[in-house]
């Protein structure tokens, strides 16, 4: 999954995934010529919405529209006594939400996010509401004319808004995610055998415009490119072909550049191993190390004896007093990992939280250890090896059957800008499970 801010102040879109579940939200941009019922403004808005349902689709008794029915209450409740939540001027945002569920794949869609899902021999299918597309038509059209940036623009823009506050959430208008949980009955919802499901790409409008807006790609060009070099590469695709048009000339639009958010999805394929770095990375902007379709488990946390090459990594003395954390990530075919970090014993007296037998909140434990002490990891020192597993490691993996196993182990030694260890992470690849990256190449 990538996320990456347009010409906005601040990046509205947002995207959150969980074992079973990915919500991919996009605020809807308000013109700062024009009023705002809610003094938290909408980046807090979807932030809010999108953790909230998150956490609801992972009851499979919920179904996707009463999460969101349930999700824009509860965010108003959030609110309601700082901000005037009863008129058109509030934050709303475009949804779309996937969630396995037994043999089946349930999603839903509400405004003009897309969902791409790869069904194999039945080809492609997308869902997408473009309602939005169907009203203030002749705004619509004014606010498309170029060149971009200009205030002749970015007047026409507010109007075509001001109409469009009008018309939302109302019947003959349009439907998005603000303060009515009546959106909730009007979003396009389905299921599909989870067996027929190769792939799917959940796209704010400001990803998908390769496909249907500049027509530079194909659905199946697509996938495939979300596939063999990953999300990120598509919006950094997406910006070239802004950048060749920065006016809007050859493809009329309403910004130069959106925020653009993608989440791929590859079913029924087991996880691959992330690395340290992409935990972080992953921690950092979702709040969750965990990668789609995993979770975790297991976790405990003490002080013991650093082992010889725990000491020799932190740079302490063998048996010295480490803070060491444990858990094992897993998706539905079994265990993905088993993780250790080892983190010098005198961030448990500012950082009381890495003790805690418990998984952290608010991302890693070199976030926590960030926000404690303003300490913050700028080198990192990563190697992968491979070896045959242990009896200590079987047990760590929870290899029972007595054979013989290869295992993937990645270190990662995390320091700060003064040099100094913060954290030595190792993990353990249960058999079968691969390492991906991808990264660019110099032409």
């Amino acid at each position: 999954m990538a996320s990456t801010q347009g010409v906005g102040t601040a990046n509205e879109d947002i995207v959150h995934v969980s074992p079973t579940g990915v919500v991919v939200l996009d605020g809807l941009s308000a013109p700062k010529d024009l009023p705002m019922g809610c003094i938290h403004g909408t980046p807090w808005f979807v932030r809010q919405l999108g953790t909230t349902l998150i956490n609801l689709i992972g009851d499979d008794e919920v179904s996707l529209r009463e999460a969101l029915r349930v999700a824009i209450t509860e965010v108003n409740d959030l609110h309601r006594d700082s901000c005037d939540l009863d008129q058109e001027a509030v934050p709303a945002s475009t949804v779309v939400m996937v969630r396995e569920r037994g043999d089946a794949l349930d999603y839903l869609v509400l405004s003009d996010n897309v969902l791409v899902l790869d069904l194999g021999a039945d080809g492609i299918r997308t869902v997408v509401d473009k309602r939005v597309e169907e009203v203030a038509a002749d705004e619509m059209r004014a606010a498309l004319q170029g060149p971009t940036g200009t205030p002749e623009h970015a007047a026409r823009v507010s109007q075509l808004v001001t109409v469009q506050r009008r018309l939302r959430n109302k019947p003959g208008g349009y439907w998005v995610a603000a303060t009515d949980p009546a959106a909730a009955d009007e979003a396009i919802t389905g299921s599909v055998d989870l067996a027929r499901v190769q792939q799917a790409a959940l796209l704010t409008d400001g990803a998908s415009r390769l496909v249907d807006s500049f027509g530079a790609l194909t659905w199946h060009d697509l996938l495939t490119l979300l596939r063999t070099e990953g999300p990120a590469a598509l919006i950094a695709r997406t910006r070239e072909a802004e950048l060749e048009d920065p006016v809007g000339e050859r493809w009329p639009r309403f910004k130069r550049s959106d925020d653009a958010t993608a989440a791929y999805v590859k079913l029924g394929q087991p996880v691959s191993l992330s690395s340290a770095a992409q935990r972080l990375e992953r921690g950092k902007s979702t709040g969750s190390s965990w990668g789609a379709g995993e979770r975790s488990d297991g976790h405990a946390a003490g002080l013991t004896e650093a082992p010889p090459e725990v000491a020799a990594a932190l740079g302490i003395e063998a048996g010295a007093e480490v803070i060491r954390r444990t858990r094992v990530y897993r998706d539905r075919h079994g265990i993905v990992a088993h993780s250790t970090s080892w983190i010098p014993r005198e961030f448990a007296l500012v950082a009381p939280d890495l003790l805690r037998g418990e998984r952290l909140q608010g991302g890693t434990s070199l976030d926590v250890i960030a926000r404690a002490t303003g300490r913050q990891a700028v080198e990192r020192d990563d190697e992968t090896g491979a070896r045959v597993a242990t009896s200590e490691d079987a047990v760590l993996l929870e290899l029972v059957d007595g054979g013989v196993h290869a295992i993937l182990v990645l270190t990662a030694l995390f320091r700060d800008r003064d040099g100094q260890a913060l954290e030595y992470g190792v993990d353990l690849g249960a058999p079968g499970r691969t390492r991906v990256e991808t990264s660019g190449v110099a032409l």
